[in-house]
């Protein structure tokens, strides 16, 4: 029994720490959907002329409408982008390390000259694709360690337990 009870906790564990892994998956998928949001905003403010409101309405993402991301920006009538940013940026799982470049980008969403927006725009995709860079390189290392880490921890309490 003691044996059985040892192996629930143990996977358990393991259990737990794919789940952690999978967050960092998650994060990077969000990160990607941010990424192709932000350069379809370039591309249609520069290109098109056209408005935040008429971007954000027409832009279509699973990802970032399954978390309210879209829905948010969407369902509103365009005048407070900056505060409908900060409410909306908090709903993706982002990594820490992107929530910078974002915040600072949100807060001027509206608020400058096509040309100063764009180079706005592109200065968050630099940043963030430099983000996507490191994230990316490390990520399958990591979510091994962190599968092993949680593993390894469950082991040690089965053992302390028996």
């Amino acid at each position: 029994m003691e044996l059985i009870g040892g192996l629930l906790t143990v996977a358990a564990f393991f259990l737990y720490g794919f789940s952690k892994a999978g967050n960092l998956k998650t994060s990077l998928e969000a990160l990607d959907a941010m990424l192709a949001l932000l350069r379809e905003l370039s591309a249609r403010l520069s290109h098109r002329r056209e408005s935040l409101k008429t971007v954000f309405s027409a832009y279509q993402d699973p990802l970032l409408e399954s978390y309210g991301f879209l829905s948010l920006l969407k369902n509103h009538d365009g005048r407070d982008y900056p505060a409908l940013w900060e409410n909306a940026l908090p709903l993706l799982p982002l990594p820490r390390e992107a929530l910078p470049p974002l915040t600072s980008l949100g807060a001027s969403l509206g608020r400058l000259s096509l040309k100063g927006q764009t180079e706005q725009i592109t200065l968050c995709l630099t940043l963030l694709e430099a983000v996507r860079k490191d994230l990316q390189a490390g990520a399958m290392q990591k979510r091994k360690s962190i599968v092993a880490l949680w593993t390894l921890s469950g082991l040690l309490v089965a053992l302390l337990l028996l």
